[in-house]
């Protein structure tokens, strides 16, 4: 599950980490022949490109954030993906990188952000979405990373940024009443103090959309 740490918002940058391994694998190596079912190769291909499509979201590209965040869910299907191609034609990791690394050139070639909303209904079947979160718990969330910013000095934009959209649902929040939106920012904390950070970053994403849509 893709977490925010502790002392931030900024993400563990495992999805990252995993893209650059295969896109590193595009300059050094060629997949090995390997006989795949053609499942598993339509898999594989989505694999490769919901992790494409999410590094492009992270750094803002309008094609990627036109499809839904695949940060997490489209994490969780690498892995799942991954260790299902891996266990049935009996791949080390090492293949299954140079595997991911071949189908990610081809992605690459066709256009991710359209590979991968062809591969949308394998996502949902495979990892389903969870309900998006509603006005109040977006309040909470983009009110509670506002202060653990400003914690850390004045003259952070991000803060700025975060503390408006707060703002912007803050009228659609108040109808839940004091107590819901208290309760909420206490959901929120709570894993920060518990240092678990076991925050969802594509809920994060989700609610600066909210708030961003909201006149």
């Amino acid at each position: 599950m893709r977490r925010f740490n502790h002392a931030g918002t900024r993400p563990i940058p495992t999805l990252r980490l995993l893209i650059a391994t295969f896109l590193v694998g595009l300059l050094i190596a060629a997949a090995p022949p390997v006989r795949l079912s053609p499942q598993h190769e339509h898999d594989l291909r989505c694999a490769a490109a919901f992790a494409l499509v999410a590094g492009a979201q992270e750094r803002g590209e309008a094609a990627a954030l036109a499809l839904p965040p695949l940060g997490l869910r489209g994490r969780r299907y690498f892995s799942v993906v991954g260790a299902r191609v891996a266990d049935a034609a009996g791949l080390d990791q090492a293949a299954i990188q140079a595997l991911m690394a071949e189908r990610a050139r081809q992605v690459l070639s066709a256009g991710a952000p359209a590979v991968a909303r062809g591969c949308l209904t394998d996502l949902d079947a495979m990892i389903p979405p969870h309900p998006a979160p509603d006005a109040l718990s977006c309040h909470a969330l983009l009110s509670v990373y506002a202060e653990v910013l400003a914690a850390r000095g004045p003259g952070n934009p991000l803060e700025t940024e975060l503390s408006a959209e707060a703002a912007a649902l803050s009228q659609r929040a108040a109808r839940s009443g004091p107590a819901a939106i208290d309760a909420a920012k206490s959901r929120v904390r709570q894993p920060l103090a518990d240092r678990t950070g076991a925050l969802d970053g594509d809920d994060l994403k989700s609610c600066r959309r909210l708030a961003r849509a909201t006149p």
